[in-house]
């Protein structure tokens, strides 16, 4: 009995992983891989505030834990798939006990496995590789040959599937990498000469200071937070826009029309609504794309918002008067827009939170109501202006006095002045800002500079934005609305 129990325990996790493995093998991370779908049905279920908070906490590695867990847990529920539809099978007919128990076995990964991605072109060969494993393993049920030959047997089919997966793995990593040496050869042939004096004017534009934040990210740098582990790989040459909705045309655009319009470069800072104030979810790029505004031109608007949508199942409405200064982008820091970046395009709404900048965008559809968002369903708001925020990057020490590095953004109001306390509060004065860039959305490096004259200071640092607007003291979090608050830090006299 202990040994049926185990090898139908093996058969189970052998069949499930090999499931999984050959999903992987045909379409590595993207959107057909079963468990980049299952994921998206998780995240589409957990609470906003839960998802942001493990964001924060862990980044990019959360993203990593949660694909492991997700495939750990499919292997399981795939394999008891496959091991039950065998048995079941092979009872029903014991004439031909094998092929109807592989048939149920693949039928009924099939279904699970479709239920997840909802291809079935998808989901065909990992069921039908999933019934074979199971069966590969179940055929050889203790009997009362020699224990010794039987187990051997098991061994050689471990080992033969254990083969398998690694080759199976193996593909779907080769296929990753080939597809991620693609996207980097293609952004190396793409030209940098229409955005490189940008590049040039905000590297001049910044101050020379140890530690500081650049005013232009890296692409590398940016950030990024997403609804699904794995961004959709979206085929610009497949791809298009759809205007549709209250519109006197309805427009469909491919990505050669896109690059048709008048092309515009922006400097936009984008931060993220989860982003706290001592967060690093908010960087500056150079944008290259067209004005939105002239695409609803062309198909002529009858409504007063726009609901968004995008490859990723990702959706926001917002009033068009939102968009008249927004930018299709399809350009950053002179390349190409990296895929996990929105490629072939993604909408810039000025002087708003990331969430609005919808990536990978592929419908633009005219409404007459709003019909809120993503987020909000998770009990988000910040659809208003993005609040100001005073960021400590560094603090050096030249020479025995303290020197307090950051940045700071206050949305398309621009930042005036940042004001630095070193007493709690008491007194405040003004921090040397880098000079400000032609587009007063964007973030401003700050630098401050004093002798310490006593054991420890308490720091604060805000920022006072174009009108006149002090931010506000009092500390928030990031959920539901935002995080506000000066930054603080107590420093002791070295």
């Amino acid at each position: 009995m202990n040994d049926k129990l185990s090898l139908r325990a093996v058969a189970l996790f052998a069949s499930g992983v090999s499931a999984v493995a050959t999903s992987f093998a045909m379409y590595a991370t993207g959107g057909s891989f079963v468990v980049s779908s299952f994921n998206r049905i998780v995240l589409g279920y957990l609470p906003g505030w839960f998802v942001s908070g493990v964001l924060q906490r862990f980044g990019s590695v959360a993203l990593e834990m949660s694909m492991l867990f997700s495939g750990v847990l499919l292997s399981v529920v795939l394999g008891a798939a496959a091991v039950g539809g065998y048995a079941l099978g092979s009872r029903a007919l014991p004439s031909y006990n094998r092929p109807v128990g592989v048939f149920v076995a693949a039928a009924l990964v099939f279904f699970g496995a479709f239920v997840i991605v909802g291809s079935a072109a998808a989901v065909v060969a990992p069921a039908v590789v999933g019934g074979v494993v199971a069966a590969y393993f179940l055929r050889r049920t203790p009997g009362s040959g020699d224990v010794d030959v039987e187990r051997r047997s098991i061994v050689r089919a471990v080992g033969g599937v254990a083969m398998f997966n690694v080759v199976a793995h193996a593909a779907g990593l080769l296929r990753r990498d080939q597809t991620q040496r693609a996207e980097r050869e293609l952004q190396q042939r793409a030209s940098r000469v229409q955005s490189e004096h940008m590049l040039s004017e905000a590297a001049a534009a910044g101050l020379d200071a140890e530690g500081i934040k650049p005013l232009i990210a890296e692409i590398g740098e940016f950030y990024k937070v997403d609804i699904n582990p794995s961004p959709p790989s979206v085929d610009a040459d497949a791809w298009s826009l759809s205007i549709t909705g209250l519109v006197d045309e309805e427009l469909e655009l491919s990505y050669e029309d896109v690059l048709g319009y008048d092309v515009v470069h922006r400097y936009k800072t984008i931060r993220c609504l989860s982003d706290g104030i001592d967060g690093d979810t908010m960087d500056t790029a150079v944008w290259t794309g067209c004005r939105v505004e002239d695409i609803l031109e062309a198909a002529g608007t009858n409504g007063e918002y726009a609901m968004l949508n995008g490859a990723d199942d990702y959706w926001y409405s917002l009033p068009l008067s939102d968009l008249e200064d927004a930018v299709l982008a399809y350009g950053m820091n002179g390349l190409e827009l990296p895929q996990a970046h929105g490629y072939p395009v993604r909408l810039l709404v000025p002087d708003r939170w990331g969430k609005l900048h919808v990536k990978w965008l592929t419908d633009i559809e005219i409404i007459s109501e709003d019909e809120s968002g993503y987020w909000e369903e998770k009990g988000w708001h910040g659809m208003g202006p993005v609040n100001a925020v005073t960021k400590i990057d560094r603090i050096n020490r030249p020479s025995g006095r303290i020197q307090i590095c950051g940045h700071a953004y206050a949305g398309a109001r621009g930042v005036e002045a940042v004001e630095v306390s070193v007493d709690g509060g008491e007194t405040w004065n003004e921090a040397t800002l880098s000079q400000p860039l032609p587009d007063p959305d964007t973030e401003r490096q700050w630098v401050y500079e004093f002798e310490p004259d006593r054991d420890s200071h308490e720091v604060y640092a805000r920022t006072i934005d174009g009108e006149g607007s002090v931010q506000p003291e009092e500390r928030t979090e990031p959920y539901p609305n935002g995080a506000t608050g000066w930054v603080s830090r107590t420093l002791r006299a070295e």
